[in-house]
């Protein structure tokens, strides 16, 4: 069994081997069960904006379905007339300095796969930088509301509204702290946020509905034809829970041949890409093509998807951020 398949095993299996691992559970729980009290006590400064922020995050390690929530939350409310600003941590980018205010010209490498998707699929102002507090700092500068990819637990930033976002059919895995089980903060913390977004599952009492709707397979090449149903593929996704888009595949009829293994926001080597493609089409997540956008793919397609969520959601959510602007 490989390592990868070794931790899902014991993250949302029955495996004996989290008891080992307990230990570490309990010395992780009580490293952070320190750090937020020192914040809580103002002991470790946080930073409040002078505009709302609404953190959109989870407590589990790995994709929940985060980033279509921030650009559904920020279609909408640049929609209704506000200035978006999205902060991230920029996860695996480079950039040459932070803040770093993401643009279309900004190579993926600088900017990371996440930003660089958000900022193609909204034209909201995005700023990466680990230090959320300063990357803020810089946003308010030009926007009217601030909307945190990730950062649930990044203290140094003061937040109005809290959303955590779950994947729907693992939950909370074995319920136990990292690294015995997949939890950054306790089930406890659940019952903290404002809002709980239920990914593709079956929602409980207070928790939001979602699924993650498929936008069509586009072609990286706009010259290129449609992918034929039912075609052979090799599938590529660069994500946190490649099954799902392996599952999503296959169930709009298209038969995987191959798949392109390759860690959450890792790149693959263009080299490689580019003779699978001549085999069969290559299929990707959109989080994967604007990491290898202008890289010369001929016979490549990516998936893009969007949020699904009730619009009395959005409603609530855009009166109370209008409250606290009124508050500010």
């Amino acid at each position: 069994m490989s390592l990868e398949n070794r931790i899902k095993d014991i993250w949302f299996g029955n495996s004996c081997w989290k008891y080992p691992l307990l230990p570490l559970s309990a010395l992780y729980a009580a490293v952070t069960s320190v750090r937020r009290f020192l914040y809580r006590r103002n002991i470790l400064k946080s930073y409040r904006s002078s505009i709302p922020v609404i953190v959109v995050g989870n407590i589990m390690v790995g994709g929940n379905g985060k980033t279509p929530v921030v650009v559904g939350i920020a279609d909408y409310f640049r929609k209704n007339g506000f200035r978006v600003a999205v902060v991230s941590r920029g996860y695996k980018a480079h950039p040459p300095a932070y803040p770093y205010e993401v643009t279309a010209e900004s190579p993926a490498e600088h900017s990371g796969d996440e930003p660089k998707l958000i900022l193609k699929r909204t034209g909201a102002a995005v700023i990466i930088d680990p230090v959320r507090s300063r990357a803020a700092a810089l946003a308010e500068k030009q926007a009217d509301v601030i909307i945190t990819d990730d950062g649930l637990q990044h203290y140094a930033l003061k937040r109005d509204v809290e959303i955590i976002v779950m994947d729907g059919i693992r939950r909370t895995g074995n319920g136990h702290l990292f690294p015995a089980g997949p939890l950054r903060e306790g089930e406890w913390r659940l019952k903290c946020a404002d809002y709980l977004i239920n990914n593709g599952g079956e929602p409980r009492d207070g928790e939001v509905p979602m699924k993650l709707e498929v936008d069509g397979v586009l072609p990286v090449d706009e010259t290129l034809s449609p992918l034929p149903d039912g075609a052979e593929i090799i599938a590529l996704a660069g994500i946190g829970s490649p099954a799902r888009f392996y599952d999503t595949l296959s169930g709009m009829g298209y038969r995987i041949v191959r798949k392109v293994e390759i860690g959450d926001h890792e790149k693959a080597d263009i080299s490689l890409l580019l003779q699978a493609e001549k085999d069969y089409p290559l299929v990707m997540t959109e989080k994967d093509f604007v990491k290898y956008a202008g890289c010369g793919l001929k016979n490549s397609y990516y998936v893009p998807v969007s949020a699904d969520l009730p619009e009395n959601f959005y409603g609530e959510l855009l009166s109370k951020v209008k409250r606290l602007s009124a508050g500010k």
